[in-house]
């Protein structure tokens, strides 16, 4: 929560929920565990930021978002807990380089600063 509290404090949903393929059955109480996938990502926003929760560490450090829309273009990005990381972006998917090393155990957010074309 010290890392990534900045993409859940405050916030607001993006228009979409999230990607990827993996999701939760629940029943009643019971929730079903999961094993993510580095496809994985659960967003928030607040203002111009977008914050991409990525809910596993892909092997190739290299996080892969496909849900912007035409008109967001990316101005910057950072991992919270390392700092900037540098991305690429066309045709609306995102490729971001990641450290070796994430700064959490868990799921890493990703702050992704977005400007109208």
């Amino acid at each position: 929560m010290r890392v990534c509290g900045e993409g859940i404090h405050g916030t607001r949903p993006f228009r979409v929920f999230g990607e990827g393929s993996s999701s939760v059955t629940i029943s009643g109480f019971t929730e079903d565990r999961v094993s993510w996938k580095a496809s994985d990502y659960r967003f928030t926003r607040r203002d111009d930021t977008l914050y991409a929760f990525q809910l596993a560490w892909p092997d190739d450090r290299r996080s892969v978002i496909r849900s912007l829309a035409d008109h967001e273009q990316v101005s910057a990005v950072r991992l919270l807990g390392h700092g900037p990381v540098p991305f690429e972006q066309s045709q609306g998917i995102l490729v971001i380089k990641l450290p070796e090393v994430p700064p959490v155990a868990v799921a890493n957010c990703l702050a992704i600063d977005l400007r109208a074309a």
